[in-house]
């Protein structure tokens, strides 16, 4: 057989192919040298060629083109057994042939079948021994030569060997492919962490993305995109709660000068430092926003307007108290400030806005520096002004 037509083959066909040609080569050294010991006919050295040079290779190409190699391949096994049987039964059972037989086809079977391949070998062999037993009388062999008996140790030694190397190479094989599945687990498990760790920083990321998104670069106070896309969020959970929600809208007095007299950064110094105050006078459910420009508006949930009024008092009194030195220079500036309230003067977000923003309009044009809250009166007075 060329190599081309073997690596087509099952590799137990050929495992078993290159075993049964070496092992019944064997065999047949030792009848051979068995038959020579004692005479027998012409027909008994043709069987003797046909079984053991010839039938080896036959069963190799039976196995090969079907449909079903393995099974094939397992089928031959339990032929052997019953030529086998045939054999010992008709050699008149010589005990080291006959030993070596019965030895060579159990193991084969139960390599591949476990328990079970042994029992189907011992019954093949039966079988084998029984049919022999019908053909021609029973009859024992009384006649043992030794060199045969020699053939059959050496053989069996050597079968048993091929046995245990083939054995040793499966689990060779078996051992590098558990430890390279290990490697491939460990690689694996590696390769998820650092995809995880990825997925992490990717997941921080877009968190800094938004949150970046949604604050003001300078002050770090939420901008008027986060104001638009919050504010109905909280007037429904007031609504539905039947709790109130105050705004107040900031603007620092004379914004204007402290850009001409002193410069933009100086500027963007107060209001970074405004919206630092808002922060410290405000809780984690209040929502401080830059509105644009110099003015601020907070979001105090849950909050009416005598009490919306009071925290823009703090806010108004605390930033008076603060101000900044830029270039080794004062820079200080006042407050005024706006409340509107839900549900009491408006019930959506534009209304509260526009009730923020016209009492801040009045803060500014009672003389700035104050809190003003909206009332019917700041209505009117805003609409005789104008």
């Amino acid at each position: 057989m060329t190599g081309s037509t073997q690596e087509n083959s099952h590799w137990i066909v050929r495992l078993n192919y290159r075993n049964r040609t070496a092992s019944f080569a064997l065999l047949f050294a030792a009848i051979g040298v068995y038959f020579y010991g004692v005479a027998h006919s012409g027909f008994a050295w043709a069987m003797l060629v046909l079984q053991f040079l010839i039938y080896p290779h036959l069963m190799y190409l039976r196995a090969r083109h079907s449909r079903s190699p393995l099974a094939a391949e397992l089928n031959n096994l339990l032929c052997d057994s019953l030529l086998f049987g045939i054999w010992i039964g008709w050699l008149g059972f010589p005990l080291w042939i006959s030993y070596t037989m019965v030895i060579g086809v159990t193991i084969n079977l139960m390599v591949f079948r476990g328990p079970k391949g042994f029992l189907q070998a011992a019954a093949a062999l039966a079988a084998g021994v029984l049919l022999s037993l019908a053909i021609q009388s029973p009859q024992l062999a009384h006649y043992s030569y030794w060199p045969s008996d020699l053939l059959c140790i050496a053989g069996l030694t050597l079968y048993l060997m091929m046995v245990g190397n083939v054995a040793f190479t499966r689990n060779d094989r078996i051992r590098e492919t558990r430890d390279q599945l290990h490697k491939s687990q460990k690689a694996l498990q590696q390769a998820n962490q650092a995809l995880q760790r990825q997925l992490e920083e990717n997941t921080l990321l877009q968190q800094q993305l938004r949150e970046q998104a949604d604050r003001d670069p300078l002050t770090g106070a939420y901008n008027r995109r986060y104001f638009d896309v919050s504010i109905n969020r909280e007037l429904s959970f007031c609504q539905r709660h039947e709790q109130p929600l105050s705004l107040v809208l900031l603007d620092i007095d004379h914004f204007k000068s402290v850009n001409d007299d002193h410069g933009h950064q100086a500027g963007d110094l107060l209001l970074v430092t405004l919206a630092n105050l808002l922060h410290q006078h405000s809780r984690a459910s209040d929502i401080v926003c830059r509105f644009g420009g110099e003015e601020f508006l907070i979001v105090l949930p849950n909050t009416d307007c005598t009490t919306a009024k009071e925290r823009a008092e703090q806010y108004r009194v605390a930033f008076a108290a603060a101000g900044v030195t830029w270039l080794d220079q004062p820079v200080s500036r006042t407050l005024s400030a706006g409340v509107a309230c839900f549900p009491a003067q408006a019930n959506d977000a534009a209304g509260l806005i526009h009730c923020a923003d016209v009492a801040l309009y009045e803060a500014k044009k009672s003389g700035r520096n104050r809190v003003v809250s909206f009332s019917d009166e700041t209505r009117e007075a805003t609409h005789l002004s104008s």
